[in-house]
């Protein structure tokens, strides 16, 4: 007698594997499967009356997020604002510093070249007084009322020479000179 196999039938097996394995896949979002298959599915059928993709229609919480950029948006550009008149002030200010130190260079340029000019006149001056006797330089520096000039010329002759015309000078003048010298 032939044995009668009982065989199952593989056709209904792999069939149900094929929809279990497909249930996981689009339920958990497998590879994005679910993503896929729910953009391909509603493709063409999720239009409004109006003709436009309910994709396209912000819901609230998007309307909600665009308001708050726009807050944000509009927050930013009073903060440049702002800064851009900080920023003008700021230039201004150092425009005004910059005139002025200007200014000051010039009255420095001015102050130097007066000074130069005293200060050659000072060493002709002297150069006179070096050539000259004692007797005369001293007679001739004690009639000049202005002690800081004459301490000017004495400071600057060799000093062979100042202490000759300090000592034909009358002592007072001299000393009055000597002690102006070295306060």
């Amino acid at each position: 007698m032939a044995k009668k196999r009982n065989r199952v039938p593989v056709m209904p097996i792999i069939l149900l594997f094929l929809l279990v394995s497909g249930s996981l896949v689009i339920g958990f979002n497998i590879g994005g499967m679910r993503d896929v298959i729910l953009a391909y599915i509603g493709k063409g059928t999720a239009r409004d009356t109006s003709g436009v993709d309910s994709d396209q229609i912000p819901d609230e919480t998007d309307r909600e997020f665009i308001k708050a950029e726009k807050t944000k948006l509009a927050a930013l550009r009073t903060d440049l604002e702002n800064y851009r008149t900080q920023l003008q002030d700021r230039e201004n200010e150092l425009q005004e510093k910059d005139a002025a130190l200007l200014d000051r260079e010039r009255e420095v340029q001015k102050l130097d070249e007066k000074l130069s000019s005293r200060f050659d006149d000072l060493i002709e001056l002297t150069k006179i007084y070096e050539r000259m006797d004692g007797e005369e330089a001293a007679a001739i520096l004690s009639q000049i009322e202005d002690t800081h000039q004459v301490i000017l010329i004495i400071k600057n002759l060799k000093k062979e020479k100042s202490a000759e015309i300090l000592g034909l000078m009358e002592p007072k003048k001299a000393a009055d000179i000597l002690g102006a010298m070295y306060e």
